[in-house]
């Protein structure tokens, strides 16, 4: 595998994770995979780390946090007082 394949695997990693990509560069990017150990290494993290993320951020945040976070985004509003 050249870098210049790997570079172009890595490129398209999260699109093709979220099967955001054409037919065609999903059978490059997938032939590059099994072809590849580091890239296919770095895709099964990858695909690992997202369903982690998925499978744990399922609950509503609190709605004291929501509240909080409206507040600070409000107080970043251009010509809004502070406090």
């Amino acid at each position: 595998m050249s870098q210049r394949d790997c570079d172009h695997a890595v490129e398209y990693i999260y699109q093709y994770l979220d099967r955001q990509v054409t037919w065609r560069r999903k059978v490059k990017i997938r032939r590059h995979l099994q072809r590849c150990g580091y890239c296919g290494g770095a895709y099964a993290f990858e695909e690992h780390l997202i369903e982690v993320v998925s499978r744990r951020c399922r609950d509503e945040p609190p709605p004291e946090l929501i509240d909080r976070l409206r507040t600070l985004i409000r107080e970043q509003e251009p010509g809004s007082t502070p406090g």
